[in-house]
Protein backbone atom coordinates (compact mmCIF):
# COMPACT_ATOMS: atom_id res chain seq x y z
CA UNK A 1 0.00 0.00 0.00
CA UNK A 2 1.54 3.36 -1.03
CA UNK A 3 2.19 5.84 1.75
CA UNK A 4 2.87 8.82 -0.51
CA UNK A 5 1.06 10.57 -3.31
CA UNK A 6 1.82 9.55 -6.91
CA UNK A 7 5.14 10.73 -8.34
CA UNK A 8 4.85 14.18 -9.77
CA UNK A 9 2.12 15.41 -7.40
CA UNK A 10 2.27 18.18 -4.84
CA UNK A 11 0.01 18.58 -1.80
CA UNK A 12 -3.27 20.39 -2.49
CA UNK A 13 -2.45 22.96 0.21
CA UNK A 14 0.88 23.72 -1.50
CA UNK A 15 -0.86 24.15 -4.85
CA UNK A 16 -3.35 26.57 -3.32
CA UNK A 17 -0.52 28.56 -1.70
CA UNK A 18 1.44 28.78 -4.96
CA UNK A 19 -1.67 29.86 -6.90
CA UNK A 20 -2.38 32.55 -4.29
CA UNK A 21 1.24 33.71 -4.55
CA UNK A 22 0.80 34.07 -8.32
CA UNK A 23 -2.42 36.08 -7.96
CA UNK A 24 -0.77 38.34 -5.37
CA UNK A 25 2.24 38.80 -7.65
CA UNK A 26 0.02 39.90 -10.54
CA UNK A 27 -1.53 42.59 -8.36
CA UNK A 28 1.69 43.90 -6.80
CA UNK A 29 4.42 43.12 -9.37
CA UNK A 30 7.07 45.75 -9.95
CA UNK A 31 9.13 43.54 -12.27
CA UNK A 32 8.29 41.69 -15.47
CA UNK A 33 7.41 38.01 -15.51
CA UNK A 34 10.23 36.54 -17.59
CA UNK A 35 9.44 32.83 -17.68
CA UNK A 36 9.08 31.83 -21.31
CA UNK A 37 8.46 28.10 -21.03
CA UNK A 38 8.01 25.15 -18.69
CA UNK A 39 9.65 21.74 -18.99
CA UNK A 40 7.11 19.10 -17.91
CA UNK A 41 8.29 15.54 -17.21
CA UNK A 42 6.42 12.78 -19.05
CA UNK A 43 5.88 11.14 -15.63
CA UNK A 44 3.33 13.87 -14.85
CA UNK A 45 1.29 12.98 -17.93
CA UNK A 46 1.66 9.22 -17.37
CA UNK A 47 0.35 9.48 -13.81
CA UNK A 48 -2.44 11.85 -14.81
CA UNK A 49 -3.65 9.20 -17.28
CA UNK A 50 -3.08 6.32 -14.84
CA UNK A 51 -5.00 7.90 -11.95
CA UNK A 52 -7.60 9.71 -14.09
CA UNK A 53 -8.57 7.37 -16.96
CA UNK A 54 -11.84 9.27 -17.59
CA UNK A 55 -10.26 12.75 -17.67
CA UNK A 56 -11.20 14.75 -20.73
CA UNK A 57 -8.62 17.50 -20.26
CA UNK A 58 -6.03 19.03 -17.95
CA UNK A 59 -6.20 22.56 -16.55
CA UNK A 60 -2.84 24.32 -16.07
CA UNK A 61 -2.27 26.89 -13.33
CA UNK A 62 0.74 29.13 -12.85
CA UNK A 63 2.00 29.41 -9.30
CA UNK A 64 4.98 30.86 -7.46
CA UNK A 65 6.87 28.91 -4.81
CA UNK A 66 8.09 32.24 -3.41
CA UNK A 67 5.44 34.97 -3.45
CA UNK A 68 7.88 37.72 -4.39
CA UNK A 69 10.07 35.81 -6.85
CA UNK A 70 8.80 35.44 -10.42
CA UNK A 71 11.70 33.07 -11.14
CA UNK A 72 10.13 30.53 -8.75
CA UNK A 73 7.27 29.97 -11.23
CA UNK A 74 5.69 26.52 -11.41
CA UNK A 75 3.09 25.09 -13.75
CA UNK A 76 0.53 22.95 -11.90
CA UNK A 77 -1.58 20.42 -13.80
CA UNK A 78 -5.07 19.45 -12.60
CA UNK A 79 -7.09 16.72 -14.37
CA UNK A 80 -10.64 17.63 -15.44
CA UNK A 81 -13.38 14.99 -15.19
CA UNK A 82 -16.97 15.82 -16.19
CA UNK A 83 -16.01 19.49 -16.33
CA UNK A 84 -14.70 19.53 -12.74
CA UNK A 85 -11.18 19.96 -11.36
CA UNK A 86 -10.12 16.79 -9.53
CA UNK A 87 -7.73 17.84 -6.75
CA UNK A 88 -7.62 14.49 -4.94
CA UNK A 89 -8.28 10.83 -5.77
CA UNK A 90 -8.91 7.74 -3.66
CA UNK A 91 -5.68 6.52 -2.06
CA UNK A 92 -4.54 3.43 -3.98
CA UNK A 93 -4.82 0.51 -1.59
CA UNK A 94 -6.22 2.77 1.14
CA UNK A 95 -9.43 2.60 3.07
CA UNK A 96 -12.59 4.37 1.96
CA UNK A 97 -12.24 8.11 2.37
CA UNK A 98 -8.43 8.17 2.25
CA UNK A 99 -7.30 10.46 -0.55
CA UNK A 100 -4.06 11.47 -2.19
CA UNK A 101 -3.08 14.55 -4.14
CA UNK A 102 -4.02 14.67 -7.83
CA UNK A 103 -2.27 17.98 -8.62
CA UNK A 104 0.87 17.43 -10.65
CA UNK A 105 3.97 19.59 -10.73
CA UNK A 106 7.50 18.49 -11.34
CA UNK A 107 7.96 21.30 -13.83
CA UNK A 108 10.93 23.59 -14.20
CA UNK A 109 10.69 27.06 -15.66
CA UNK A 110 12.98 28.71 -18.19
CA UNK A 111 14.46 30.94 -17.01
CA UNK A 112 16.00 30.26 -14.54
CA UNK A 113 16.37 26.53 -15.26
CA UNK A 114 16.62 26.05 -19.01
CA UNK A 115 17.06 22.64 -20.57
CA UNK A 116 19.20 22.12 -23.65
CA UNK A 117 17.82 24.23 -26.45
CA UNK A 118 17.07 23.06 -29.99
CA UNK A 119 19.39 24.13 -32.80
CA UNK A 120 19.44 27.86 -33.62
CA UNK A 121 16.46 28.88 -35.73
CA UNK A 122 14.42 25.89 -34.47
CA UNK A 123 13.03 27.56 -31.34
CA UNK A 124 9.45 28.54 -30.74
CA UNK A 125 9.93 32.23 -30.22
CA UNK A 126 6.51 32.95 -28.75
Amino acid sequence: MPTTDPDGTIPVATAKEWAANWRDYLVTATSDFVTRSFDIPIMDFQNILLYNPTAESVKAFIGLKDAGDPLSAQLMLVPMVSGQEVHTVQLAGGTIGETQSNIYDMTTSCPPTCVTSPPPGDTLDM
